[in-house]
């Protein structure tokens, strides 16, 4: 499956969560269903940069770039390596290269972990040839027609909805207060809330199309 259709089955749910939002119609269950879409939708963006790092994977190995987003243990190479000494025939004849299980445990550490992080993000796009995103996504906009925005205000605004998304997800988005009899929640905009969604989404169909490209 490409990048541009993966991420348009992994954003189905956050869509479907906003759909329930009735702008007519407020319901006290809003600021929850938007603070699950943004979560969700940042969750797709994750999901693209877990597989644009597992398509390169050979060549991010030879250039030792790899090293950056995985820390293979030695313990687990060499019992990799016996395994496959062992052979996997009837006759016990037949060996196996350690290479494909090497990389299935290297891939399931990748898998464990985020890379939303503003500079984990720069990161994996510039080890998978696109080097400066939101310099490029900024141009692209201007291409497009849309709104000018500068790479730094695009970078600022992703830090800002990365670090709403953790505070849902490790906090419940509550403010954290000394001796605390009760929870006090951040206040949410719906509006404010349904743009960064928006622009997570624009962002994610932005970084899928331009990682599945050849450089």
């Amino acid at each position: 499956m490409k990048l541009p259709d993966l991420f348009s089955e992994a954003i189905k749910d956050a869509e479907t969560l906003m759909s329930l939002v009735d702008k007519k119609n407020p319901s006290p269950n809003d600021s929850a269903l938007l603070r699950a879409a943004l979560v969700l939708a940042m969750a797709a963006v994750d999901k693209v940069l877990h597989e644009a790092i597992s398509r390169h994977f050979a060549t991010l190995a030879k250039d030792g770039t790899l090293d950056r987003f995985a820390q293979f243990k030695i313990s687990d190479a060499y019992r990799i390596s016996l395994a496959a000494r062992e052979g996997s025939g009837k006759r016990g004849d037949a060996k196996r290269r350690p290479g494909h299980n090497i990389k299935a445990e290297v891939l399931k550490q990748i898998y464990a972990r985020s890379y939303l992080a503003t500079n984990r993000l720069q990161e994996v796009c510039a080890a998978c040839g696109k080097n400066g995103i939101f310099t490029h996504r900024a141009k692209h906009r201007k291409e497009l027609g849309k709104v000018s925005r500068s790479p730094e205000y695009l970078q600022n605004r992703w830090s800002r909805v990365y670090q709403h998304r953790n505070r849902i997800v490790h906090e419940c988005d509550i403010k954290q207060q000394p001796k605390m009899r009760r929870a006090h929640f951040y206040p949410v905009d719906k509006g404010d809330l349904r743009r960064d969604i928006n622009y997570v989404k624009n962002f994610g169909k932005y970084l899928a199309q331009e990682l599945e490209r050849k450089t």
